[in-house]
């Protein structure tokens, strides 16, 4: 999945990569750290060594000859400036280890206390940084004190240091990868409850279910909780003004039939031509009453199965005078469903398969066909169809497909269509004309491909 920055991922990810990169360089430090103390701490143990290794080599009050062998026979004590050094003091004679070469290590001017050890820095020969062990200790029958110290140049453990550091680098960019790795996953495997809340999410769109609920992990309970009371909130709002419209239509229609009893008497004394004035008016206003009806019964939810609905029209038109004399054909497929009422569906496609019958000289096909993520549902006829002119009036409200204004009219079909988030289209055919209605599938339909346009 790609990601963007708005996304929870992407911010997540991001996180997740910068804590890990933070972690790793405190990781580094640490560790460097942690590595030098050591690495000097074993340092003056191993010059500890050494110098118990001298002290060992005394025979009476002479030191050891040579010395370097006491102390493990390392050359290095015989290379000028080599980092190793070697110093005995004792009886105002000072022996030291070729390595200092002309130079002499910088010691306090007064011992150690008899036995006991002191730990120093200080510069040595060449500019050297030297790690001191300083002792001093007593030797032979008389006693003699001697003055022993040993070092070793810091820049041996800054190698040492620099080695470390150098596959430190490495294995700390292969731990970060893997732990970005598994962040990743990590993340992915939270975001699956993001693609639970929005498979609920379509079903509640398709009419599959009608609440969210609770069935969701505790943090996202209070938005579905919150989801749910809006969708309640909402549906009662249109309950509320679907009766307000519908007692206001039946309200209206009281007077307006005692209209036409007025009209009537005006016909007796011989007011025709304002009888016919009143009678249109009341027409209108009928008209409006009607649509006003129609539009409130419209639903908003709902998955509906276009081929039962086409099949029960069907069979209504055939019993009729008109019916028996057209030839209706249908090619609906029973495993598609689309998002709308089902009463919904059956008042527009009845609407407009009845303006079909009307006007059909002699066949209206009904026929269903995926068209990508929606469903064409095509209702045609071999009729005169209609006038270019008259083509965008026909929807708009108060018109009819006929003069004598049956049926809640194209414009109610189209606002029930658009209300399901779908389109009507018209065309006029040679001869014919052909009603469109593009609606959304519903979830549980298992989509053909498709077999024609």
């Amino acid at each position: 999945m790609r990601l963007t920055h708005g996304s929870i991922r992407w911010r997540l990810s991001l996180g997740a990569i910068i804590a890990i990169a933070l972690a790793l360089l405190a990781a580094d430090l640490a560790l460097s750290v942690m590595f030098n103390r050591q690495v000097t701490r074993l340092s003056y143990q191993e010059l500890e060594a050494k110098s118990m290794a001298l002290v060992a080599g005394f025979e009476g009050d002479q030191p050891p000859a040579p010395p370097e062998d006491v102390i493990g026979g390392d050359r290095r004590y015989l290379q000028p400036y080599s980092g190793l050094y070697w110093q005995i003091e004792i009886d105002g004679r000072t022996y030291r280890s070729q390595s200092l070469w002309d130079t002499v290590l910088p010691l306090d001017a007064v011992a150690p206390a008899g036995g006991k050890i002191q730990l120093s820095e200080g510069d040595g020969p060449d500019s050297q940084r030297l790690l001191i062990l300083d002792r001093s200790i007593q030797v032979g029958s008389d006693r003699q004190p001697v003055r022993i110290a040993v070092a070793v140049s810091s820049a041996l453990l800054d190698e040492a240091q620099d080695l470390f550091d150098r596959d430190l680098v490495p294995a700390l960019l292969v731990l970060g990868g893997l732990l970005v790795l598994a962040s990743i996953v990590q993340v992915g495997l939270g975001m699956r409850l993001f693609a639970d809340v929005h498979r609920k999410v379509e079903a509640l769109q398709d009419g599959r279910l009608a609440r969210l609920g609770q069935d969701l992990p505790l943090e996202v309970r209070p938005l579905a909780s919150a989801i749910d009371e809006l969708l309640d909130d909402r549906d009662n709002r249109i309950k509320r003004a679907r009766h307000r419209a519908t007692d206001l239509a039946h309200t209206l229609k009281t007077p307006l039939q005692a209209m036409r009893g007025e009209t009537a008497r005006l016909r007796q004394t011989g007011q025709v031509e304002a009888a016919n004035s009143i009678d249109e008016i009341a027409d209108s206003i009928r008209a409006s009453v009607d649509r006003e009806l129609g539009r409130a019964r419209i639903g908003a939810d709902g998955v509906a199965d276009p081929s039962e609905v086409v099949e029960k029209i069907v069979a209504v038109l055939r019993r009729t005078a008109r019916g028996s004399e057209i030839a209706i054909s249908t090619d609906v497929p029973s495993d598609l469903r689309v998002r709308i009422d089902s009463y919904d569906l059956t008042e527009a496609v009845g609407s407009i398969a009845e303006n079909a019958l009307r006007h059909a000289r002699s066949r209206i096909r009904i026929a269903a066909i995926p068209q990508g993520s929606r469903l064409a549902l095509k209702i045609e006829d071999d009729g005169p169809g209609v006038p270019a002119k008259q083509m965008d009036e026909i929807t708009q409200r108060g018109r009819f497909l006929d003069s004598g204004g049956s049926g809640v009219g194209l414009s109610l079909a189209k606002e029930i269509i658009e209300a399901a988030d779908g389109d009507l289209i018209l065309e006029n055919l040679s001869p014919g004309f052909r009603v469109t209605m593009l609606l959304g599938f519903g979830r549980t339909t298992s989509r053909p491909a498709p077999s024609g346009s």
